[in-house]
């Protein structure tokens, strides 16, 4: 089973950083936007999954690093300059398990004022993230050339069915229930 302590103290780490870097009104509105950057980031890897464009990978520490590293490269060459035009044009789009303007408007404009809000926001950006990151070793375990059942038990140490029809929404909701959700109902603390 893959452990999530390290992507839970970035993830916490991250919303450490902005809160004590925006403002109280900014703040909740930049988590909204790096939750979606990283949605678009992750749908982006997923559809080159599904169109066989990744490298492979020979080792489980090259997958995750090979994984981690086209993250980075694609959240600067393809997402980075488009996404503000995305969230303006297309605010109501689904990616993955994330819509903007649902966040916008039922989380993070009354997050500038209500601290259960922000705490909600906060639990769904390190949530988010945890299952990205789940999917992120899913698909770098595949390009290893593991089975659909084998790449998730080496996540979540749990057999399941194949589901051949999986898309990015589907896998994040897989992980959420065989991993992610037990995670954070063990280690999640409101973040002082």
């Amino acid at each position: 089973m893959i452990d999530l302590s390290q992507a839970y103290a970035e993830a916490t780490n991250n919303v450490l950083t902005w809160r004590n870097r925006y403002s109280a009104k900014e703040y909740p509105h930049k988590v909204v936007i790096n939750m979606m950057y990283r949605a678009y980031g992750m749908q982006f890897i997923w559809n080159e999954f599904k169109r066989g464009t990744l490298p492979r990978f020979s080792s489980v520490n090259d997958a995750l690093i090979g994984m981690e590293r086209h993250y980075q490269e694609i959240s600067i060459t393809e997402i980075r300059d488009n996404l503000l035009n995305w969230l303006k044009t297309k605010p109501n789009d689904s990616v993955g398990t994330l819509t903007y303007s649902n966040y916008e408007k039922n989380v993070a404009t009354p997050a500038e004022i209500d601290k259960k809000k922000r705490e909600e926001l906060e639990f769904s950006y390190i949530f988010e993230m945890l299952e990205d990151k789940c999917v992120l070793y899913y698909i770098g375990f595949r390009q290893m050339g593991k089975s659909f059942q084998d790449a998730v038990a080496m996540i979540t140490n749990v057999l399941i069915e194949d589901i051949p029809t999986m898309d990015y929404n589907m896998a994040k909701h897989v992980f959420q229930q065989l991993l992610v959700a037990r995670y954070m109902h063990e280690h999640y603390n409101e973040i002082p």
